[in-house]
């Protein structure tokens, strides 16, 4: 009987996290899914070294939308990784969970840059063909550790005042390590957070203000930062 009752509270919850997510999406003309149709993130972020390694991964909460001039996407990702076999079963460790952003440009860059968390005696003076790009920002040294294969163009991007934009933006989804970076004509990031977009308890009201609130600020938080970034990037690119 507990069983039953599982099943038929997740099933609950998951319209119920339709109805408002995908409420609030539909009136900014954006779309939501809260299933995905593909077994690996964007080619972009294992090929600027953006994630860990992994071997299998689950997706879901997709929105999309165009926001500022742009075109994006972003859903949330839980990576594992297989460690082999205990007592006859596979175990695994989860390599990263949080949240994966795509933001398209009108133009494309001309080389690619990453910004990566800084390791301290662990940084490289390269990465792959990319090249260590001091930052402007002692503060953001102190942080992130940038490599590009074109140096002006990386250095014209990373300004201290969009550095800030992307810490803001890890704050404003109680995020931790951020990073990213610009290839082709797009800006990926990835940030670590606990499961997003969820109702909140069943017990409370369909309309209790605090049950949408946090939903409706996450949701804020992905427009604000496409402003943050679609308003200098006019400027840049």
């Amino acid at each position: 009987m507990a069983g039953i009752a599982n099943r038929i509270l997740s099933s609950i919850k998951a319209d119920t996290k339709i109805n408002i997510v995908g409420g609030i999406c539909r009136y900014l003309g954006w779309s939501f899914s809260q299933t995905m149709g593909f077994s690996r993130p964007h080619a972009g972020f294992d090929d600027l070294g953006l994630l860990p390694r992994y071997h299998r991964g689950d997706y879901e909460d997709k929105i999309e939308g165009r926001a500022h001039g742009a075109n994006f996407a972003s859903y949330e990702a839980h990576l594992e990784k297989r460690h082999g076999r205990e007592n006859g079963k596979e175990t695994w460790t989860t390599a990263f969970r949080g949240q994966l952003l795509v933001i398209v440009f009108d133009q494309k860059f001309m080389g690619r840059t990453v910004v990566l968390r800084d390791k301290g005696l662990f940084n490289r003076k390269k990465k792959g063909d990319m090249k260590r790009v001091g930052l402007v920002d002692p503060v953001f040294e102190k942080i992130f550790e940038a490599y590009s294969t074109d140096q002006v163009e990386a250095r014209y991007l990373l300004t201290p005042t969009f550095m800030q934009r992307l810490v803001d933006l890890e704050t404003s989804v109680d995020g931790k390590k951020i990073r990213f970076g610009f290839t082709g004509g797009q800006l990926l990031i990835a940030v670590e957070t606990v499961n997003r977009y969820e109702a909140g308890s069943m017990f409370k009201p369909l309309i209790e203000t605090a049950r949408t609130q946090k939903i409706l600020d996450e949701i804020g938080a992905i427009y604000d930062v496409i402003d943050g970034v679609m308003k200098p990037a006019e400027r840049r690119v």
